[in-house]
């Protein structure tokens, strides 16, 4: 189903439309055919959606008191989140138990069937990225944040690439890059992740950053941002 927001003239059209797809870039709105998704059965998606199931099964057997906790979160949420219009929303408290414990189980954590209660959490104070290219056979992939910062809390860490190291945003999928708890460390190499998830890496590519800081009942900062462009063998 696509999302019209009327306007003089129309601001903005999203969504599925008969057989087309319609999105926005720094261009303006464009379409496109829609193409049925394809089913991987790549070990990270697989593990998602057995999460996915074992959290749906959750929500099933909660009682009405326990719902309504989470509808009650929802009413008042720690995060703010907005639609492709750039305008805010509520979700409901089933998305919200979904949100909370799929980030619970990416840490390690078990589910938690009881709603957290609704403290926001600050962003990371620092974040920073060093990325080499793959021909520098001794290079460490790193993420900087400042000491201490992580302190009862986990770091995720998204990351996009891009090719065009003159491209100044990205709004594409980032993948995830580090999902785990720092001890005393202003610095952790993601060399081994990186290169899963991108291959090899070129002199001068571009790397878009988020970090997240999240706290042990699952609920999210805004991301701090940064980018860099792969460094050259030393």
């Amino acid at each position: 189903m696509a999302r019209l927001k009327l306007a003089t003239p129309i601001a903005g059209l999203r969504g599925k439309v008969g057989g087309w797809v319609f999105s926005a870039n720094g261009s303006g709105v464009y379409c496109k055919q829609w193409q049925p998704p394809t089913h991987s059965s790549s070990p990270a998606q697989a593990a998602h959606r057995a999460n996915l199931a074992a959290v749906r099964h959750n929500w099933s057997t909660l009682n009405s008191t326990q719902i309504g906790l989470w509808d009650a979160l929802a009413a008042s949420p720690p995060e703010i989140d907005y639609d492709p219009f750039g305008d805010a929303f509520l979700l409901s408290g089933s998305a919200w138990h979904t949100r909370i414990n799929l980030r619970l189980l990416q840490v390690g954590e078990d589910i938690d069937p009881d709603a957290p209660t609704s403290t926001p959490v600050d962003a990371p104070d620092s974040f920073g990225l060093e990325i080499y290219e793959t021909a520098y056979s001794l290079r460490e992939d790193m993420f900087s944040y400042t000491e201490d910062d992580f302190v009862d809390h986990f770091a995720i860490l998204h990351i996009a690439t891009t090719l065009s190291h003159v491209k100044q945003t990205y709004s594409r999928s980032h993948a995830s890059i580090f999902s785990d708890a720092i001890v005393e460390a202003t610095e952790t190499d993601i060399t081994s992740p990186l290169e899963l998830a991108f291959g090899t890496v070129s002199e001068n590519q571009k790397f878009f950053g988020r970090l997240f800081k999240q706290s042990a009942t699952g609920i999210r900062s805004l991301p701090l941002t940064t980018t860099t462009l792969a460094l050259p063998t030393p």
